[in-house]
Parts: structure tokens; C-alpha cells; sequence
């Protein structure tokens, strides 16, 4: 067994207990450890903690909100620290357990959306065994206990991933004092309202009991989780299977996207390329948050309330833009039906502050259909061209039902036509998946309807079920299947065509910019 300071439970997966701790020297712990992780000088640990009352920062400055000035709160003996972990303002304070996993999840075969389901899933298991009933609420992260009409959280969860090590993690209330979170707004989200066991229940546990109960749930989903990773690929066909991805270009791009708090269509929607595009140094930047106002069921993205525009985010994308040494940059967002415009000025901004900051770099945009603001929308975006205007119609339109329903398959032609008028020269791009029960037909129709608007671009790929709520695959397309669609799509007239089992609609999107 190695050991560790501190209390070992199992091997290999090491819990540690930390006992009661203050919060910095818990975070010089755990960078200690990440390191030590990434140089296989010690297995998967997790840390349990409770925290002396602190007060944390993400690297989401926009959901980073105090209410009380920082020296009214030290005058409290409240500390507060700006950390890199997702998420927003969080409190940790005696009562609450908080744990740290520092896991290498390519050797767990996770990702990062499937490694937080799990934790997720482990505070719902946990609260049960105290006679708490939690659920997930999605688009609104942490656990959430439902009174009546109304949610409150009782749990939080904010992680990083550097090099494919993990660290932060999950803290859920036991029975710690609530009044500390009345001096933020919990991660941003206005009008939550907190809530612990001891809430719920009016029972008080022993907390070493607690924790006890929480190890058990650790080692039993992660071992789990390595089973059935490795079972699921099984299922695959070969011409499906990838290598996790190594270090390098991966890690550094994965530390700088995270550092500037920004979000990817990489990560939020399970993307199978994000080894190899990453690696190359390249990614799809997802701007107006991570939380859309549909929920197609091809897709992994969380439905909800999104939050308002980030103001700061055209300048953190720019900042990107240099750090990563960017000539192409693919723009992506949710669906903001909430917006008068869609979120098209939004794009426009972010394209014209890097354009300010990075001349060189040429612009790819993959919009939403603009539903009620389609004109409104093309008139904005023409504020920030040259640009690939892509808009994706995703399926046939017999399927629109099933796999799109907040979606149209006119209104996505109509929106690729309107772009195509305004802007004349520019090109136009769009993809399609297969595997959801299109006929060959039906597929060769679309083909025709977007050559039918001038739609000069296309990416044909294969559906992969992102998610466990996602739409089943319905039947996986030969590599040839694939090279006869490619065909056909060029004897149609499109000037660029990647048809593959990985395509995705900003799939070596860069090769355009030689275009």
C-alpha cells in the first residue's frame, strides 16, 4: 500500500481525510497532488474536507458575485480566494462535506460531462442515505431539493480538468451554517435559495459517518464506471474507435480554454473529435453560455435558463485567440431564443474584438436558425464580415420531430438562403448526421434542398449518442457508404465536402481558411 499523510481507505483509489482545514492549504494540497498524478507517482486519490468558512471564486468572473465587501467579510473571519475552477462564487464552511477527486480520467475512459454526471449522481446517492431526495435540474448545475413548486440547492459542483487530471470537486450541505451564502449569489444564479439535511430532515449526523458513507460511494462508481466504459466501447464498430488523447497540444489547450473560463461545443456536446482537434492546437468556441432555451434530443447541451450575455467574453475569446496563436477561429453558440436578436450581436462582438486584437485571423460562425429574428440577425451579423456563415439542418426533415422539435427544416433553409443574399460572395456551409433512420432518399433530398438555397459547403457525419438521455443510434454508416455520399455531394455542386464517420460541421474547419 502506498501511503499517504492523513487517513488511507482503500487502494487504488485513495480517500484521504482531511479533517477540518483551511481552504487555501487545501488547494496548495491538491496542486501538489495533481502533479504528483500526472507523473504516476501516486494513484486516484480523492480528498474529503470541511472547511473553515471561505468564500470561492471561479474562473467565471460573471458569475462571481459578492454581497458583502471583502473586509466586512475577513472582519467575519470569512476568506475569500480566486481559484480556476469552473462555475461561479461558492461557500464552504463547518458542517459542509466537501470532496476532491484527483482522478486521470483517460484512464477511466471518462469525460468530463460523464465524470460530473457521476459525481453528481454520488451526492444523490449520498443525501438519499440521509433521507434526502435530490435530483439534477438541467442547465442548472449542483443538486437541487424540490419544495413544493420551488427548487433549493443543496449541493454544488465546480471542477477542472489539466491534463486530464482532475481537482476541485463537489461540496454538499450536511448541516453547516446557511448564512454564509447570503453573502454571494450561489453561482451566479439570482434568487437561489440554500438549503442542508439538517434543513430538510431536522437530523444531525456524525460526520465521520458521513464521510465514511461517501468513501464507500466513491469506490463503488469509479470502479464501476471503469467497467462499463470498457464494455460500451466494445459495442462500437472498429471504424469508431479512437485513442484517448496524449498530452501536449491536448493539455495545453485544455488549460488555456479552461483558465479564461470559457466554454467549448468540444466539451458540451461529448464531441469525439476534441483529442485530435484539440491536439492540433484548434477548438469551437461556445459563446452565450452552456445553457440553451431548446432541448433537441440528438444533442447533449444542458435546456434551461441561460443567463444574460457575458460582456467580458468577446475579450476572453481574443485572449484565446492569442494564446493558442489562432488563424481560424470557429464561433458557436446555444440557442437564445430569449434574445430579441438570437445572440447575433453577441457574435458580431466577439468576432470584431478579436479582429481588433488579432487581424490575421479569419472567422468560421455555426449560428442557431434566429427563429423569430431571422433578417434582424443577417443585417447584424453583416457588421462583422468576411466570415463562413454555417447553419447546420442536423437531420431530414422527417425526423425533425423526434430528434429537433423546437428546430424547423424550412427555417434553416430560409436562414442559409437569407445569409446567402446578404452577403453574396461569402461562403455558406452546412451539415447533416446519419444513423438516426434517414432513408438514402431522404438524404439526397437534403443535399438538393441546400444546393437549392446555394449552400456552398457540407460535412456529412455519423450520430454518436452523446448522452445517456440522448436519441438511440439507430444503424452506424460504412466508411464507403460515407465516400459515395462525399461523391454525390460534389456532383451536386458543393465546392467543399467532408463526408466521414468523425465529420462535424467545424471538423478541420481551418483547412477552409486556405480557400
Amino acid at each position: 500500500m502506498q501511503t499517504l499523510e492523513g487517513k488511507i481507505y482503500c487502494e487504488p483509489l485513495q480517500i484521504r481525510d482531511c479533517g477540518l482545514e483551511d481552504f487555501r492549504g487545501t488547494l496548495e494540497l491538491q496542486h501538489k497532488l495533481v502533479e504528483q498524478r500526472r507523473q504516476n507517482q501516486i494513484g486516484d486519490t480523492i480528498l474529503l474536507v470541511e472547511h473553515q468558512p471561505v468564500i470561492t471564486l471561479g474562473a467565471r468572473q460573471s458569475a462571481n458575485k459578492l454581497l458583502i465587501e471583502r473586509d466586512k467579510l475577513a472582519a467575519k473571519g470569512i476568506d475569500v480566494v480566486d481559484i480556476r475552477r469552473g462555475g461561479g462564487a461558492t461557500a464552504h464552511n463547518p458542517g459542509q462535506i466537501v470532496f476532491y477527486p484527483i482522478l486521470n480520467l483517460q484512464e477511466l475512459h471518462l469525460d468530463i460531462n460523464e465524470y460530473i454526471r457521476t459525481l453528481e449522481q454520488i451526492g444523490i446517492e449520498l443525501l438519499e442515505q440521509l433521507g434526502v431526495e435530490a435530483q439534477r435540474r438541467k442547465g442548472f448545475p449542483g443538486l437541487w431539493v424540490k419544495n413544493n413548486s420551488q427548487f433549493w440547492k443543496i449541493a454544488s459542483i465546480g471542477v477542472r480538468v489539466s491534463r486530464q487530471i482532475t481537482h476541485h470537486g463537489m461540496a454538499i450541505n450536511i448541516q453547516n451554517d446557511l448564512s454564509i451564502f447570503e453573502a454571494i449569489v450561489p453561482c451566479g444564479l439570482e434568487n437561489v435559495k440554500m438549503t442542508s439535511v439538517l434543513n430538510e430532515t431536522g437530523k444531525e449526523y456524525l460526520m465521520q459517518d458521513v464521510k465514511n458513507n461517501l468513501s464507500q460511494l466513491l469506490k463503488s462508481h469509479f470502479k464501476s464506471k471503469i467497467r462499463n466504459q470498457k464494455s460500451d466501447i466494445r459495442h462500437l464498430p472498429d471504424w469508431l474507435r479512437r485513442p484517448m488523447p496524449t498530452a501536449g497540444e491536448y493539455s495545453k489547450t485544455s488549460d488555456i480554454v479552461s483558465s479564461l473560463g470559457l466554454e467549448t461545443i468540444c466539451m458540451n456536446a461529448n464531441c469525439p473529435n476534441r483529442g485530435q482537434c484539440w491536439a492540433r492546437g484548434t477548438a469551437t468556441v461556445l459563446i452565450l453560455g452552456n445553457i440553451c432555451t431548446r432541448g433537441c434530443k440528438f444533442c447533449s447541451v444542458a435546456k434551461g435558463k441561460p443567463l444574460p450575455a457575458d460582456k467580458t467574453e468577446p475579450g476572453r475569446i481574443a485572449e484565446l485567440a492569442k494564446k493558442l496563436k489562432l488563424q481560424y477561429l470557429v464561433i458557436t453558440s446555444v440557442n437564445r431564443d430569449d434574445l430579441p436578436d438570437g445572440g447575433a450581436a453577441h457574435f458580431r462582438d466577439c468576432i470584431n474584438e478579436v479582429r481588433r486584437q488579432c487581424p490575421g485571423v479569419k472567422f468560421e460562425i455555426l449560428t442557431p436558425d434566429f427563429r423569430d429574428c431571422q433578417a434582424e440577425a443577417i443585417d447584424i451579423l453583416a457588421q462583422a464580415t468576411p466570415f463562413v456563415f454555417a447553419h447546420n439542418v442536423e437531420t431530414v426533415p422527417s425526423l425533425y420531430k423526434k430528434a429537433r422539435a423546437g428546430g424547423d427544416y424550412k427555417r434553416s433553409l430560409n436562414l442559409l438562403k437569407f445569409a446567402k443574399d446578404k452577403y453574396g460572395s461569402l461562403p455558406t456551409k452546412s451539415s447533416i448526421m446519419l444513423g438516426l433512420g434517414e432513408t438514402d432518399e431522404e438524404v439526397e433530398q437534403v443535399l438538393k434542398d441546400l444546393r437549392a438555397v446555394d449552400c456552398d459547403r457540407l460535412t456529412i457525419g455519423q450520430y454518436l449518442k452523446p448522452s445517456k438521455d440522448s436519441l438511440e443510434v439507430v444503424n452506424y454508416v460504412t466508411p464507403a457508404k460515407f465516400d459515395l455520399w462525399k461523391q454525390k455531394a460534389t456532383d451536386l455542386g458543393f465546392d467543399w465536402v467532408i463526408s466521414a464517420p468523425f465529420a462535424r460541421s467545424s471538423y478541420f474547419a481551418e483547412m477552409e481558411a486556405a480557400k
